[in-house]
């Protein structure tokens, strides 16, 4: 210490010399510590450490001009070396000093962030109270000192300030989600609740208050205090869509959904010009499979905001799912026009020429997406597309580029480019093709799961094993592996025991998993547990009526002697995947 302040009193001279250029030059010194705290980051409204002296113009400073005092300077130079440093317990104090003594609010501020830093939630909190002395106006400095009060557990001074922020709100909306927004980074959701119900207590008459409270209540999981507060809201105003909107949500949330459509359905009633309410309307028909009268709300948007994005690309997709294939174009190529760049609306009209049989211009659009949700898919579609032209050269050169462009993603493009030859049946190329990848990427757990399965198609089952069991020295528990290998030892040898084992680790995670349901009820077929086998596979029949279940369900129950039966869920698996190989041999084997 004795080394610092002799340091310290070597630059004080130089200092001197910088009166004029006010406090500024001495706060600016500092540089950001390095790191981040968690604590930090949860007291949101105190911003980042400033940024070095380097990039400040201190000739154009405008704070207020103050005399520079040996004991002021020596406290913020000692604040900022010993906080470099590491020495949390000498910067503190000190900065804390600088910031009650000075008339600049940046060296409170400053004040605030390291004292935050260090953790030291109380002269945070002081150095916050110093920081709005000197800046009245300064919304952050408020918003500073509303997080730290709220950790220190201060109610009467978050209420003070949060009272000032809303009365200085010339929007009360705002002003409340504001303040919805402050208290709902706190972690005591109840003394975010209490801060929140003293404010409405201020002002019970408006309606953005009792919504504030609704939306703290439900982060705090108090949904029918929530629902209380929002019919609160609805009794002051009506008529107040926003309210609507938030009382629908909170429905959904309390899973009563068709409460909550109806009342959406009252609502867009009575405000056929909101497209909110439209909107909401139409995601809630969707989510109860209502696809036209969705599409209708999702109309109504479009024709009332004719640019609305959303609207334009919700009613697009409805009409892609229902056939209507031009006018899902039209929507989506408007929706190009006015947010050109639109990824997603790229893969639609990919997929809307593809259905109309237009090869040529649904490659064209699936090329053009080169990011987001559907660029993996969009890749794959363009293979697809090649193959079906018989063109696997093409397809095949179509994958080297990519992976040529971005090496990064090469086993990616390995993977998509096996997935479509395994769904052309062309299993020997997919095989060799996983070998190829797995030279330059040995212990990739995906490719050694695409090389084991092209293996199994292919009759390698010694190939097929080893890999799976590569993937399981590297993470034992590997659901999708533990079931695969289950399954292959189950349909393809007598080691039905060791089999049983596998699945059951599997299932031991993932007990809904109609697959592994499927692989279970397999292997209690092959030990002759048939009234279990049957059990489990009606129960993965249920879930999903997948073929290669149907085939497996109704081989139990033919040999059960319920040949009726079994033709129905052959029939049914038929209808949805006529060319199931595993469907057809069982239907040639049993039902010739």
């Amino acid at each position: 210490m004795a080394s610092m302040k002799v340091l310290i009193i070597g630059l004080l001279g130089l200092l001197r010399q910088l009166v004029p250029v006010v406090l500024a030059a001495a706060t600016l010194v500092s540089c950001a510590f390095s790191g981040e705290s968690s604590q930090q980051q949860t007291l949101t409204a105190i911003q980042d450490d400033p940024p070095p002296a380097a990039g400040v113009e201190v000739a154009q400073n405008t704070t207020p001009q103050q005399t520079l005092t040996d004991d002021m300077v020596f406290d913020i130079l000692l604040g900022e070396i010993a906080g470099q440093r590491g020495e949390m317990g000498v910067s503190v104090p000190h900065y804390l000093q600088a910031a009650l003594l000075a008339k600049d609010p940046r060296v409170a501020e400053r004040a605030v962030q390291i004292a935050s830093y260090a953790k030291d939630y109380q002269a945070a909190e002081r150095a916050a109270r110093r920081w709005v002395e000197l800046d009245p106006d300064s919304v952050e400095a408020r918003k500073a000192l509303i997080a730290l009060a709220l950790h220190n557990g201060d109610r009467q001074e978050v209420i003070t300030q949060l009272d000032y922020l809303l009365a200085i709100s010339d929007d009360p909306e705002a002003g409340y989600s504001l303040a919805t927004t402050i208290l709902a980074h706190e972690d005591d959701k109840d003394v975010a609740l209490d801060a929140m119900e003293k404010l409405v207590a201020h002002n019970p008459e408006n309606p953005y208050a009792w919504m504030a409270l609704s939306r703290i209540a439900v982060s705090a999981e108090q949904l029918d205090n929530a629902l209380q507060a929002v019919n609160n809201a609805l009794a002051v105003s009506p008529e107040l869509a926003s309210a609507i909107l938030l009382k629908a949500q909170i429905l959904v949330r309390m899973e009563r959904k068709e409460e909550a459509s109806q009342l959406l359905a009252d609502a867009v009633a009575r405000h056929p010009e909101n497209t909110n309410l439209h909107f909401a309307y139409g995601r809630m028909l969707l989510d109860a499979e209502d696809l036209e009268g969705s599409r209708e709300q999702f109309a109504k948007v479009v024709k009332l905001e004719p640019d609305n994005p959303d609207g334009l690309y919700s009613l697009a997709l409805l009409e892609l799912e229902t056939g209507q294939y031009k006018a899902g174009e039209k929507h989506l190529l408007r929706l190009i026009e006015i947010n050109d760049g639109v990824q997603n609306a790229y893969y639609y009209l990919g997929y809307a020429k593809l259905k109309q049989g237009d090869d040529a211009a649904a490659l064209e659009w699936y090329g053009r997406v080169e990011s987001g949700d559907y660029w993996s898919q969009a890749q794959l579609r363009i293979a697809e597309i090649l193959v079906s032209q018989d063109d696997v050269d093409a397809m095949q050169e179509h994958m080297r580029i990519l992976r040529q462009k971005d090496p990064a993603q090469s086993v990616t493009y390995y993977l998509l480019e096996g997935q479509v030859l395994s769904d052309a049946q062309l299993n020997k190329e997919a095989y060799e093709l996983y070998g190829r990848a797995l030279q330059a990427s040995p212990d990739n757990v995906d490719l050694l799961y695409a090389h084991s399965l092209a293996a199994e198609r292919l009759g390698k089952l010694e190939i097929a094993e080893r890999d799976m069991r590569r993937i399981l020295e590297m993470d034992p528990d590997n659901v999708r592996t533990l079931n695969a290998l289950g399954y292959t030892l189950a349909d393809q040898t007598d080691r039905y025991e060791e089999a049983l084992d596998y699945i059951n680790r599997a299932y031991a995670q993932e007990p809904d998993d109609p697959a592994i349901i499927d692989s279970l009820g397999w292997v209690h077929y092959r030990l002759g547990n048939l009234d279990e086998a049957y059990s489990l596979l009606q129960r993965a029949w249920d879930m999903t009526q997948d073929s290669e279940i149907g085939a497996h369900l109704g081989e139990v129950m033919w040999i059960q002697g319920d040949r009726e039966g079994a033709r129905k869920i052959w029939e049914a698996s038929r209808q949805t995947s006529p060319d199931n190989p595993v469907l057809l041999d069982v239907i040639n084997r049993y039902n010739p």
